[in-house]
């Protein structure tokens, strides 16, 4: 592979799947290891954004809210922790040496960070009831089957692991 193209998916993946702003809704997105590794990266991200808005505007909720997501990361830990790993590889195959990886594994861990901050704000602007529609189904979402990473995004798994 060369650098420019690594480079180059190294920026798709880190767009991110903004699909948790609406659990039920997948955006179809072009079959590429990065862009689907980034879809199955981006989830925890996502829900985790979703998460956080929902306790923000329903305080009452995080006791509940908390315990779903908690599940939800439980039953996915060892498939995030590879995801972790193969978004790591990434970098390092476009970095020279270990101070280009700190340095562009960084930015990149900064465009995920700038990722949640505008699907935060995406969902704010959300008209309130539907917000709260959301908010009222993601716990039973996040302990559904149906939330599990490769259950969710099949194709996007298949990508990535060569299976379904």
């Amino acid at each position: 592979m060369n650098r420019q193209w690594l480079v180059y998916m190294l920026s798709i993946l880190c767009g991110l799947a903004p699909a948790a702003a609406h659990p039920q809704s997948v955006a179809p997105a072009p079959r590429s290891y990065a862009a689907d590794l980034g879809t199955l990266y981006g989830e925890r991200y996502s829900l985790q954004v979703l998460k956080d808005v929902c306790i923000f505007v329903q305080p009452k909720t995080r006791a509940e809210l908390q315990k779903a997501y908690g599940g939800w990361l439980e039953r996915n830990e060892d498939l995030i922790e590879d995801l972790d790993i193969r978004f790591q590889a990434m970098v390092k195959q476009v970095s020279r040496d270990e101070n280009e990886f700190a340095r562009v594994y960084g930015k990149y861990q900064g465009a995920v960070m700038s990722q949640r901050q505008v699907q935060k704000d995406e969902l704010l602007a959300l008209p309130r009831d539907e917000l709260l529609g959301q908010c009222k189904e993601l716990p039973g979402y996040l302990r559904s089957a149906n939330s599990n990473i490769p259950a969710r995004y099949p194709d996007e798994f298949k990508t990535v692991y060569g299976k379904k």
